[in-house]
């Protein structure tokens, strides 16, 4: 029993030690991390886990570890800050990926990225066609940073001198078949108000909505399960079950009977 306690005392003690040395060394160890931060929040948290286990006699070596591995990191952070050299040294500098709407393969050799990789990237930023853009750029935090064409740019409303409102936040009102009645509330609407809109819609059932969100203007907006889109896309390289041979989706399971009164 005394050694369980020891255990959950050690614990706690490089629990606390670790929460300490992240908060100094700032909100980089928990986003946009650097190379050597990257390495140092493994290390630490290896010498913490270690720490948490290993016989009482140990625990300041440990925990001495610990505390070099945080000054180490903060020395780094400072050098870095100080002088430019050392910054693109230990951290790295972007690198263009694609130009002109190019893919400079070289560049991406050097940063042993693949075309899966960079087509993975693009799309989470919202880009299915290379072509359009004018540069790309690979960050020292591994994000992309794309800019189009200028032909392909998003028109503003500033551009167009158009001053628009805010729908403000969309509150989720019904996830997976089910009614957030707090959040409808906080709305100043009602599950009878919700029905109703539904109605409107030609949708009799709560279970067929997946997700449904309402703005600040109460306009409802929704998901089904059912999803009967022409022509749907399948971008991977295997056979799925969800699509017949010629593309048009095989019918859902039947949903639950549930009914709208």
């Amino acid at each position: 029993m005394a050694g369980a306690w020891m255990i959950f005392l050690q614990t706690v003690l490089s629990f606390i030690v670790l929460l300490i040395l992240t908060r100094i060394l700032g909100k980089q160890q928990v986003s946009q991390l650097t190379f050597y931060e990257y390495l140092n929040g493994i290390t630490f948290g290896s010498i913490a886990a270690n720490m948490a286990t290993i016989e009482p006699e140990r625990v300041p070596d440990h925990l001495i570890g610990m505390i070099t591995y945080g000054f180490l990191t903060l020395a780094v952070s400072w050098l870095a800050v100080k002088n430019r050299k050392f910054r693109k040294a230990v951290a790295g500098e972007p690198v263009i990926v694609i130009q002109d709407g190019s893919i400079l393969e070289s560049n991406m050799r050097k940063m042993h990225l693949d075309l899966d990789e960079l087509t993975t990237m693009l799309r989470s930023q919202g880009i299915f066609d290379y072509k359009e853009l004018e540069l790309a750029i690979v960050e020292q935090s591994g994000e992309l940073s794309v800019l189009k064409k200028p032909e392909y740019q998003e028109v503003t409303q500033g551009d167009l001198d158009v001053h628009g409102t805010s729908k403000g936040l969309a509150v989720e009102v019904i996830v997976d078949g089910q009614i957030i009645y707090e959040n409808l509330r906080a709305m100043g609407l009602d599950g009878k108000w919700l029905m109703k809109q539904l109605k409107e819609k030609q949708i009799f059932r709560i279970s067929q909505v997946c997700f449904a969100t309402v703005n600040k203007q109460h306009e409802l907006q929704y998901d089904l399960y059912a999803d009967d889109i022409p022509g749907m896309i399948d971008i991977s390289e295997e056979d799925t079950p969800e699509l017949s041979l010629d593309g048009i989706q095989l019918k859902p399971k039947d949903e639950p009977s549930s009914q709208i009164p």
